[in-house]
């Protein structure tokens, strides 16, 4: 994320950008929640294929669903948590520096 965000500066940063980096925030969780979404209704889906059709093909559609929704929903939180990290290790640095300008300014 770095190489992105490498040519701002804390002091340059507007309310402009602080509400966009919130707004980026917000949007990793609801991404995460979509991912939850669809992960519980695929989990759910292959318990009812398994539940309701017995030892059949069906059942073996339930056990593939029922994995794939289970592997999409750790997919979805390992992502959320890496962006999550990235942006908090990019507004720490801004801070840092926003305190290093202060210091400086005495």
């Amino acid at each position: 994320m770095a190489f992105y965000t490498n040519r701002f500066s804390a002091h340059r940063f507007i309310l402009r950008d602080w509400l966009a980096l919130d707004r980026t925030i917000l949007a990793n969780e609801r991404t995460i929640l979509s991912f939850t979404r669809t992960a519980l209704v695929l989990i759910l889906a292959g318990m009812t294929f398994i539940r309701f059709f017995g030892a059949n093909r069906w059942s073996d559609l339930g056990y593939v669903t029922l994995a794939i929704g289970v592997v999409l929903w750790l997919v979805g939180f390992r992502l959320y948590l890496k962006r999550k990290r990235d942006y908090h290790v990019y507004v720490d640095e801004l801070h840092r520096e926003e305190r290093d300008d202060a210091a400086a300014s005495l």
